[in-house]
């Protein structure tokens, strides 16, 4: 008997478009980091009050050094300069200031004539802006030296310099909220194939822009082995450079009915299909793969063509069973397939030894074929290994390059479908691999690499926990919970999406026109807005809601800000610029 592979190879270039099941509007406001705390040495902003106007931070120095603005700007930072050079005792770091001199004195030597600040003469204290009469000064101050400072003559300010980073369209703290993870990371402008199982359905209707991010655990799959069985590998590249962090790896050729670990570096097997190195790209690449930081170790099986024996494939799985099985901590990879007679002793051995690895404590992912079939329906046939019951099988949903969003969420039409199906992942994923001795950026259609997907996917969800002793049943019960809400069907026949647990859908243009009505989200403002707000605004249209939570505007059931707060286009009410001038809701609260 010969199980067959189906696969196809597509260069292209992917799209980028998806689905809404809970739509929220959050945050383009900038993010501000907390200053360090006062007890440690920091760089600051001296806010100054110039009341003899402004000054020319970057212009020739000639025409304003007999300006009383100019003479009182030089004065004061002449007087600051003092004050540290008299003061660095008081610094926990008294060297620092030495350095800072010192790399100022190699730097204007090498840029002496192309020196803009007009303000020079000192390198620990110096202005960096002056607009009408505020004017603020950059220095590096002890504790201490904060408190003489600001006795000085019109300081009006002195604050730690804090840092901003771009402007972010998604909430860190309500994807954290929802999905429980110990931390967020985001892989920004991803594969289709994986922006799809972070979220929840799109809908152009009520979200503006697609939201192309990648949203996972930061842990990534942290110390769990996935391990596939395919036709070859080649790990020598980028997409599994961070062997720091894990272990990437060849674990044996098989060949012949015996295993193999010889000639096992970064490479092993020989095959011109490429589809091991498909696979394990989509299931842990650090681009294109799902959890980017678990171990893969690759099994190689012989190919004559498109296919495997049956010799082969037995030995390689008892390999596994006995080699590479680190109980509730491993996942097997089986993007392979082919139909047998029920009750044969191909199907009892086959059933055998993936029920072992069961036993065992591993985790078995598979394909469930391309023939755009009807499975788990036959009395005479089964389709192994998609339908034995120690196996999670895996269908495609249409993801295309060709295919625009509004039709991604159906079956697709070559993926075989049924009741052994447990679980739909996108059909195409985009992949780079070594190919013909050079790195090939490659769009592959099947269920080979809906299989991976969702087997990254588990690994990411048993790393996130690692004190859980996974089986079979709760990841099944795991994958059921998170993608109750994503279904799909065909011919009667239903079926979920494959979904990580985050479910908030996110437009990326920050633009939004309305609220799914069946959304289950915490912050559904129709389902939340009684819960969350006051008991004397409870059901009266005509009083305005103040909400328990601190949320407000359109997607938290137009509640407002009371007590002088404003409303920013993340739904909170707070005081200050990233409130009150930046992004503010004036219909939901003040405005600056």
């Amino acid at each position: 008997m010969k199980f067959i592979i189906q696969i196809s190879s597509i260069i292209g270039i992917f799209s980028l478009l998806i689905n809404n099941t809970y739509a929220k509007s959050i945050n383009p406001t900038s993010n501000v980091d907390k200053p360090k705390s006062k007890k440690d040495d920091n760089y600051y902003l001296i806010y100054v009050n110039n009341t003899l106007g402004e000054i020319n931070l970057y212009s020739d120095s000639t025409n304003q050094k007999r300006q009383e603005s100019f003479i009182f700007v030089e004065s004061l930072i002449t007087e600051i300069n003092d004050l540290i050079l008299e003061n660095k005792d008081t610094y926990r770091n008294p060297e620092k200031i030495d350095e800072i001199e010192e790399s100022s004195k190699l730097q204007k030597r090498k840029d002496e004539d192309q020196e803009l600040n007009t303000f020079n003469t000192s390198n620990l204290v110096y202005p960096i802006s002056s607009i009408k009469e505020r004017l603020v000064l950059y220095s590096y101050l002890s504790e201490k030296l904060v408190k003489k400072v600001k006795n000085l003559d019109n300081i009006v300010d002195i604050i730690p310099q804090r840092n901003f980073s771009f402007h972010e369209y998604y909430s860190k703290e309500d994807i954290l909220n929802e999905t429980h993870w110990k931390n967020l990371s985001v892989r920004e402008n991803a594969d289709l194939h994986l922006s799809l199982i972070s979220q929840g359905k799109y809908d152009k209707q009520k979200i503006g822009k697609y939201d192309s991010n990648y949203y996972y655990p930061s842990t990534a799959g942290k110390d769990i082995d996935i391990v596939i069985l395919d036709s070859s590998f080649n790990f020598n590249y980028f997409e599994f450079s961070n062997t720091d962090d894990r272990i990437v790896k060849c674990a044996a050729n098989v060949s012949d009915g015996r295993p193999s670990i010889k000639d096992i570096e970064n490479s092993c097997g020989h095959s011109t299909l490429y589809h091991g190195e498909s696979v394990s790209d989509t299931a842990a690449g650090l681009k294109h793969g799902a959890a980017s930081r678990a171990n893969v170790y690759g099994v190689s099986v012989a190919t004559k063509g498109a296919q495997f024996s049956d010799t082969d494939l037995l030995a390689g799985l008892q390999f596994i069973y006995e080699k590479l099985v680190r109980p509730h901590k491993t996942v097997i990879n089986l993007s392979l397939g082919g139909k047998d007679i029920i009750n044969s002793e191909t199907h009892k051995q086959f059933d055998s030894v993936l029920s072992a690895i069961e036993e065992k404590g591993g985790i078995i992912v598979a394909s469930a074929g391309n023939d755009g079939e009807l499975i788990g329906k036959s009395s005479n046939s089964i389709f192994i290994p998609c339908e034995l019951d120690s196996v999670i099988c895996v269908g495609g949903i249409t993801t295309s390059q060709k295919t625009s969003i509004e039709n991604v969420y159906k079956i697709d039409q070559y993926s075989n479908y049924g009741p052994p199906v447990d679980v739909y992942a996108p059909f195409y994923v985009i992949n780079e691999i070594i190919k013909e001795n050079r790195i090939q950026k490659i769009e592959v259609p099947g269920t080979s690499f809906s299989s991976p997907l969702v087997a990254g996917l588990v690994a990411t969800i048993m790393g996130e926990n690692p004190n859980v002793k996974y089986t079979k049943e709760v990841i099944l019960k795991k994958l059921r919970e998170n993608g109750k809400s994503e279904t799909i069907s065909k011919n009667n026949q239903s079926g979920i999406i494959a979904n990580n647990g985050k479910h908030i859908v996110y437009s990326s243009d920050g633009k939004y026109n309305g609220c799914d009505d069946n959304n289950n989200s915490k912050d559904n403002s129709k389902d939340n807005s009684k819960d969350n707000t006051k008991d004397n605004s409870e059901g009266n249209d005509n009083k305005p809601i103040i909400r328990k939570d601190g949320r407000c505007g359109p997607y938290y059931g137009n509640a407002v800000c009371g007590n002088g707060q404003c409303c920013n286009s993340n739904g909170r009410c707070g005081t200050g610029l990233f409130y009150c001038f930046f992004d503010c809701l004036p219909k939901y609260g003040d405005c600056y």
